[in-house]
């Protein structure tokens, strides 16, 4: 499914969460249209004054007006039915721009006396289409708006297109249209500095799908190779050790057996949140899969690393969870090793799931390593 910007905002619509995502959209867009439209409002009823004081027909208004509603009418009409939708750029915005840049040639033509009121509204219009059309698109609708304004104004060309001497009203007139005209043009730059951060932050939060873990919220499986590699090419250059540590959870499957799922995932989240307290912020903890873990313990050597485990081996045994009766304990079992400078990525992966299941075979709740030696249990297999 393509990605539409309209998602941006749909979701912020209230009080409709129980209409489709394909009407919310159409909602939308509407919306939209009708801000258009409220814009069309604001210099209709400037018009009208302008009317009011004899600088302009009366029909100049109305003309303007009836070009708004049109705008209004054909645009929902058109989002509503879904035909918009046939188009790459669902909100038609080119061809609301070209609509918008005719209403301002109407006015020019009807109210020519004030032709720097409507050619101050194309910012408006370009301000708008640039949020959603592309350069190149701007450019054709520029270039041909370009050209349509100069037959119009060639067109009324024994006609003044400005105020020669304007009295004190049309002075402060003039002055509140381009106020207006200023203002909307703020907030549609404001309006695109929204969407801007609408954008990153959905690129964040689908950064954040790609690479963590929905459960525990943790690094996920497919960032752990890039990781190793990372700790090896430093082993590499400049001899800083380090080590990788994978951790089960002791016999797991009859928690979900006997507590569920959802006390399962539980677990799962407050014993992710545990172990990330535990480890430093050079370190990187990954979910691997199930109720399996693994720690990449940068700038630590066999020794540290060692201890380190220990503690969290007794700290997750000692610890209490409030999902499970007091008497029930969880353990842990981990295998160890170190990163070293010759390794491909899958190797220290491979070397601690076998001191792993090592660990598993031996009683569990214990942290074995790669230089550990078998134990007797073992060696009598």
């Amino acid at each position: 499914m393509s990605f539409d910007p309209d998602d941006l905002w749909v979701d912020a619509i209230q009080g409709l969460n129980h209409v489709p995502p394909k009407q919310k959209r159409r909602i939308y867009r509407i919306a939209i249209v009708g801000a258009v439209g409220f814009s069309y409002l604001i210099d209709t009823l400037l018009l009208i004054i302008f009317s009011s004081t004899g600088t302009i027909h009366s029909i100049a208004p109305l003309v303007y007006g009836a070009a708004g509603l049109g705008h209004v009418a054909i645009f929902s009409t058109l989002h509503w039915s879904g035909f918009s939708e046939r188009f790459a750029n669902r909100q038609m915005t080119a061809w609301q721009m070209a609509y918008a840049v005719g209403a301002q040639l109407l006015g020019i033509t009807f109210a020519p006396e004030i032709a720097t009121f409507f050619l101050g509204i194309l910012f408006i219009i370009f301000a708008f289409g640039s949020l959603r059309i592309s350069f190149h698109h701007a450019l054709v609708i520029w270039f041909l708006s370009c050209i349509a304004i100069s037959i119009t104004l060639a067109l009324n060309h024994n006609v003044k297109i400005t105020l020669s001497h304007p009295s004190k009203a049309e002075d402060l007139l003039i002055s509140i249209s381009f106020a207006l005209i200023l203002l909307r043009t703020i907030a549609l730059g404001y309006y695109g500095s929204l969407i801007r951060k609408k954008l990153y932050e959905r690129g964040l939060s689908f950064e954040q799908q790609a690479t963590h873990d929905p459960l525990t919220g943790i690094l996920n499986r497919r960032m752990l190779i890039s990781t190793i590699d990372e700790q090896i090419s430093l082993y590499r250059r400049k001899a800083i050790p380090a080590c990788l540590a994978m951790l089960d959870i002791d016999r797991f499957k009859s928690i979900n057996d006997i507590y569920g799922h959802a006390i399962g995932d539980s677990i799962l989240k407050s014993l992710a949140e545990a172990m990330h307290m535990t480890v430093r912020e050079s370190d990187k903890l990954v979910r691997y899969g199930g109720e399996e873990f693994v720690m990449v313990l940068a700038a630590t050597d066999m020794h540290e690393a060692e201890l380190l485990m220990e503690r969290i081996c007794q700290e997750i045994a000692q610890h209490s969870w409030p999902a499970l009766p007091a008497e029930r304990r969880i353990t842990v079992s981990i295998g160890l090793t170190e990163i070293l400078p010759r390794d491909q990525a899958s190797d220290p992966i491979a070397r601690a799931d076998q001191a792993l299941y090592l660990a598993k075979r031996s009683g569990r709740n214990r942290v074995v390593t790669t230089a550990s030696p078998i134990p007797d249990a073992l060696d009598s297999e």
